[in-house]
């Protein structure tokens, strides 16, 4: 066992000599890009992470030895810069999420500091998606459609002609701003949040279409839809609903906008321990189902978030004396945009 360990000593002694007296005739490191791009457009990858480990067989091919040499992340250039000895061989392991894992190899035959020493990674995006619409153009005019990705700054551009039609490609994991521009009639920038990407499926495109003097949407991602006059109330502890219009408005906003999705948020009072009206809310929520499939309502556009006791509009709570009409208040439900924009104008304006 000694003699193996000395074996081994004199063996990494002669290894470190060697590679010390390489340096000492002139093959120091020099600095090296590597750029990791998308191999679906053109685009530098933020934040891919980069293994480096170099190869050395010592004129032993069939033993080659590996030395890790540390893991490093492109910045929004897709670039990172290391120092790698010349006539040497690297393996490069490239990840990142939402992307196929890539293994290259680099060498660095002529490698020197009069040199730029470059090293180019492609990797295959997973979650690729089409970003696409209709501009509704003017007679006589044309414009741009401008794809801009909020992390890397990285922007593709698309020419409107006067079909208005346009179709970019990106990938899910950021945010994004369309600009879209018509010489004199339209400059405007729409922000595409990554939670919308990220709902979408990458086999169907992300569609945005725009009307150019349009009424603007009065609700997007992340607004409470008020409805509040048309009574969404349950009657007392049950889950009967106070009112109907409300299914029918909401139906209507669903179906004329495909795009929205809608949570619908259960609450109860807290006359009850928080399992039993967690029950009461499943039992509300699978009649505002019922309620909305037979409307015709695609089930893609809406989900339910089980509130319960979590939020009491009064001070009703646990250990508060209250009456019926001051817990009514509580048996409610609330309606949250979590996808898309509309135009809702209430039938009473």
């Amino acid at each position: 066992m000694h003699g193996l360990i000395r074996i081994y000593i004199v063996f990494f002694i002669g290894l470190m000599a060697t590679i010390s007296t390489k340096a000492q005739n002139g093959t120091s490191p020099v600095p090296t890009a590597i750029y990791v791009g998308n191999a679906a457009f053109e685009a530098p990858i933020y934040g891919a992470r980069i293994a480096l480990t170099l190869q050395e067989d010592f004129g032993n091919e069939k033993r080659p030895i590996s030395t890790f040499i540390g893991e490093f992340m492109s910045d929004t250039a897709g670039i990172i810069t290391v120092s790698l000895i010349p006539d040497k061989s690297y393996l490069i392991q490239t990840t990142k999420d939402g992307f196929y894992t890539q293994l290259s190899k680099i060498k660095t035959a002529n490698f020197s500091r009069t040199r730029q020493n470059k090293k180019g990674i492609s990797l295959r995006p997973r979650n690729i998606i089409s970003i696409k619409g209709n501009i509704v153009m003017p007679e006589g005019k044309n414009g741009l459609v401008m794809l801009k990705n909020k992390t890397t700054n990285n922007v593709r551009t698309k020419v409107l002609d006067e079909t208005g039609d346009y179709d970019i490609k990106a990938v899910k994991g950021s945010d994004y701003e369309l600009h879209v521009v018509i010489k004199g009639v339209l400059d405007t920038i729409i922000r595409i949040e990554e939670k919308e990407l990220n709902m979408a499926s990458g086999n169907v495109p992300f569609v945005y279409n725009f009307i150019p003097d349009a009424p603007k949407p009065n609700y997007k991602s992340g607004d409470v839809l008020d409805l509040e006059s048309y009574n969404l109330k349950f009657i007392d502890r049950t889950n009967r609903l106070s009112g109907e219009i409300w299914l029918d408005t909401l139906s209507r906003i669903l179906r004329d906008n495909p795009k929205v999705k809608i949570e619908i948020q259960i609450h109860t009072d807290a006359r009850k321990s928080d399992r039993l009206n967690l029950i009461l809310c499943q039992k509300r929520a699978a009649t505002v189902r019922a309620e909305l499939v037979e409307r015709g309502v695609s089930e893609q556009q809406y989900t339910f978030e089980l509130k319960g006791e979590d939020v009491i509009l009064n001070e009703c709570v646990d250990g508060v004396n209250c009456s019926k009409r001051e817990h009514a208040i509580n048996n409610r439900l609330s309606l949250l945009v979590i996808g898309g924009a509309f135009l809702f104008e209430k039938e009473n304006e």
